[in-house]
Formats: C-alpha cells, sequence, structure tokens
C-alpha cells in the first residue's frame, strides 16, 4: 500500500503589520470624511440663510419704516432719528424657512434660541440695532442699522452662524 502525502493547502493570511497599517488608514480618513461632511453641512446652512436674506432683510427694512411711522406690527413706535430698540429691549424676529416672520422674540427666547413659534417652525432670527445718528454739515442725520441674520434658530445665541448686514437710515 502506498501512502499518499496529504495535500496542503496554502492559505496566506494578513500579517500583523498590515493589519496595523490598514487601521490606522482607517483611523485618519474617517475623522476627515466626518469632517468634510459637517463643514458642507454648515456651508450648506449658510447659503440657505444667504439665499433667504433677500425676502427677510426687506421685511426687517419694512418693520422698522412701520415703527418710524407710528404703524408697527411687533415692535414699540420710534421716530425719525430715535435709536432703537429701546433701553432693556430688544428687538428680534423669528422667521420660517421659506423667510415668512413669524413674530417676535423676548430677550430670554433670542438668547437660548428656539424651533417653533405660534404653531410655526423657526429657521432663522433677526436682530435688529441702531446706533447714534450721525452727519456732517448741511446734511441729514443718519443712524446706522445692524441687522443680523442668525441660523439656525433652535441653536444659542453664541452658537448660531450670522451673517451681518448694515445701512442707513435716517
Amino acid at each position: 500500500m502506498t501512502h499518499q502525502p496529504p495535500v496542503i493547502t496554502s492559505r496566506r493570511g494578513s500579517s500583523l503589520i498590515e493589519v496595523v497599517i490598514a487601521v490606522g488608514v482607517l483611523a485618519v480618513a474617517i475623522p476627515l470624511v466626518f469632517g468634510a461632511l459637517a463643514e458642507s453641512g454648515k456651508s450648506g446652512l449658510a447659503s440657505q440663510a444667504e439665499t433667504r436674506s433677500t425676502w427677510i432683510i426687506p421685511a426687517c427694512m419694512d418693520e422698522i419704516r412701520a415703527s418710524r411711522q407710528g404703524r408697527p406690527q411687533y415692535f414699540t413706535p420710534t421716530v425719525t432719528g430715535q435709536v432703537f430698540p429701546p433701553s432693556e429691549e430688544i428687538w428680534a424676529l423669528a422667521f420660517a424657512a421659506d423667510g415668512k416672520p413669524i413674530g417676535k422674540l423676548s430677550k430670554a427666547r433670542y438668547e437660548s434660541g428656539t424651533r417653533e413659534m405660534n404653531g410655526e417652525s423657526v429657521r432663522y432670527i433677526v436682530r435688529m440695532s441702531s446706533a447714534a445718528a450721525t452727519s456732517t454739515a448741511g446734511t441729514t442725520p443718519m443712524l446706522r442699522v445692524d441687522i443680523s441674520l442668525e441660523y439656525p434658530a433652535s441653536q444659542k445665541s453664541a452658537k448660531r452662524g450670522k451673517l451681518d448686514f448694515q445701512t442707513r437710515i435716517p
């Protein structure tokens, strides 16, 4: 009887060095991918806010003009040349994702952020203020108006992204 030697199948496995290199590559690549995804989300929010600003900022200016004419929808009436908001008050409006104004925010709600108001989802918050009038001889004194479009509305004030706009009004 002849005996045949057993057939040995050659299996080659991964060495420890190959596994360590693969894990190292993943350890570097995965955080970079997640970081890129987070940044793309932030830039998406910023571009949406910038797009909506073409509707939101004119709505804010309309409210400022209405306040000067004594018929504001959300804030206290002011007069031409008067700095706003009055002391101890904040002028902040909540806006929906489509740029529609929802309502006035209290100082506490502005600071802490809000997701919903009057049964509607809030996406943006706009804060308005003015600085003292400046003029040169023979010109009309002008107030500097600062409008800050902040997003997302659900975040605390310090953590929101901001788009700042400035103009002058008499």
